[in-house]
């Protein structure tokens, strides 16, 4: 008689969306549920939202009536993981000092959870399951509304003096774009919303100046409000000078935080996923790999390599299960 795997969840706590996910821990999803987030409604309205999803998952055919044995989460914030507590979430009021780990077993019926960073789980996801496997140490940034980053060491998060590591979004760099070489947060010039900023705010200034003819503008339907990464990166795509302009700054300023990574941590593999990521090889990965290539330290020059995530926007939820799996 072939024996039953314990049935897991994975669940993925973001600014803009929530995501459980049922599975065995193996790379594969039983059955997944997706909501938008309002970040309106705070901390308490999406842990309202969360007891609704996960009991309309485990209702579904999939659970075949298991009982969840563990669940693993993934939080778009900071957290203390021997705590099980977030510390803070930049993005929705009421998180601060939460003891998530403990709400999990006091209001849903399961008994062992693990609660971890988004960046983090997502970086376990693509090494267990997705563009890492069989690679070590793996360095993973996920570049979407806000940058973050993860370090698989053998098969394992590596989370430092235990509040965290690899925030790489808060690294230092240096804006080669700027006269006057400004030194700014990764986040603020390579995140998905900042390269959607620096594009408002061009669009902002030459209407002031009564110059409403940008192909960014455009493709936005003629409203600054409307401009994403993804309009900037289209528009660049199509020849936009301004717009190439505005990448070029993120990609150098993603490659030098990279380099100091390189410098410090020495990774096998870079995965790189998110939003932002999206935009392709053309516009993303190329640029940034022959930046690295340049100003990288010369005895690390052909150590490693740099490749697109693979998990898609289930990432969270795959190293989520994994962080599950190995509660048991």
């Amino acid at each position: 008689m072939a024996e039953t795997l314990p049935l897991l969840m994975g669940v993925e706590i973001g600014g803009t969306k929530l995501q459980l996910g049922l599975g065995h821990g193996d790379g594969r999803l039983l059955a997944l549920e997706r909501r938008t987030v309002d970040p309106s409604r705070g901390a308490e309205g999406l842990r309202a939202d969360l007891v609704s999803a996960f009991e309309t998952l485990v209702s579904r055919g999939e659970a075949g009536g298991a009982r969840v044995s563990a669940v693993g989460i993934g939080f778009g914030g900071p957290v203390n993981t021997w705590r099980g507590v977030v510390l803070k979430s930049h993005q929705i009021e009421g998180w601060d000092g939460f003891p998530l780990v403990d709400w999990f077993r006091e209001t849903l019926p399961v008994s062992r959870a693990v609660l971890q960073n988004d960046a983090d789980t997502a970086g376990l996801g693509e090494a267990r399951f997705g563009a890492g496997v069989g690679v070590s140490p793996l360095l993973y940034v996920t570049v979407g509304s806000g940058v973050g980053g993860g370090l698989i060491i053998d098969g394992r998060i590596y989370r430092g003096g235990g509040a965290g590591a690899i925030e790489i979004g808060h690294v230092w760099v240096v804006d080669r774009t700027s006269s006057d070489l400004d030194v700014l947060r990764l986040e603020d010039v390579a995140s998905g919303w900042s390269i959607a900023r620096q594009a408002r705010a061009f669009a902002e200034r030459h209407a002031r100046d009564g110059n409403t003819a940008w192909t960014v503008l455009d493709l936005a339907g003629g409203d600054p409000s409307r401009i994403t990464a993804a309009t900037v990166a289209e528009a660049a795509r199509q020849g936009d000078q301004e717009a190439r302009f505005i990448l070029n700054k993120a990609v150098h300023a993603m490659a030098n935080a990279l380099n100091q990574a390189v410098t410090l941590l020495a990774p096998r593999r870079i995965v790189l996923g998110g939003g932002v990521s999206q935009m392709g090889e053309d516009l993303w990965f190329a640029p940034i790999r022959h930046q690295l290539d340049i100003h990288v330290f010369p005895p690390f020059r052909g150590t490693f390599d740099l490749v697109p995530a693979s998990l898609g926007e289930e990432v969270v939820v795959h190293g989520a299960l994994a962080l599950a799996r190995d509660l048991l």
